[in-house]
């Protein structure tokens, strides 16, 4: 046996609890790191139909746009359509300007001339001949920083008792709340 062995045996014993201690600490700087809070972004908004009225000669919807990022959103233009099964019944292409902070919602408010056909469906809906409709909402908004956004949610569009001519919708499903092109 050597000088040396002794010694080498004296060192390893010495570092033996540090390697130990080697594998717990690993493992806890990984769940650490794997429980920090994480920032969301890329979410297209939440886009809510919460009041459509149908007068004499205009139909008037307020759409709700919520911002479910930890950032702010700001839209530089948006796509919002409306459909009921293959026909729309509103459209709205803006190159408005948005802001919308984070975690929070905005509204925009948009009028427009209905057709025949979109006049009479709500019309139906309003006097009670119809007690919902199946809607569509979809489109994309462009946005600085996260670029193209796409949503899609589908639900219902029913009257507002006791005021004629006054509608909200309820969303039942979301799909596409992705970015459209990461970066």
């Amino acid at each position: 046996m050597s000088l040396m062995e002794p010694l080498m045996r004296k060192e390893l014993r010495d570092r033996l609890p540090f390697f130990l201690l080697l594998p717990g600490i690993a493992l806890s700087l990984l769940l650490t790191a794997s429980c920090t809070p994480q920032v969301i972004t890329g979410r297209a908004p939440f886009v809510g139909v919460s009041q459509m009225e149908l007068d004499a000669q205009e139909l008037t919807v307020r759409f709700d746009l919520s911002n479910e990022n930890g950032v702010a959103m700001n839209i530089e233009a948006m796509n919002i359509r409306i459909m009921v099964r293959e026909t729309v019944l509103l459209e709205h292409s803006s190159g408005e300007r948005l802001l919308i902070d984070a975690n929070s919602a905005e509204s925009v408010t948009v009028e427009s001339k209905p057709d025949d056909f979109t006049r009479t469906l709500l019309e139906s809906l309003s006097n009670g001949t119809l007690d919902s409709l199946s809607i569509t909402i979809s489109g994309d908004v462009d946005t600085l920083g996260e670029g193209n956004l796409e949503f899609d949610e589908e639900g219902y569009m029913y009257r507002v008792p006791g005021r004629p001519g006054q509608f909200r919708a309820a969303v039942t499903r979301t799909e596409k709340l992705v970015r459209d092109n990461p970066l």
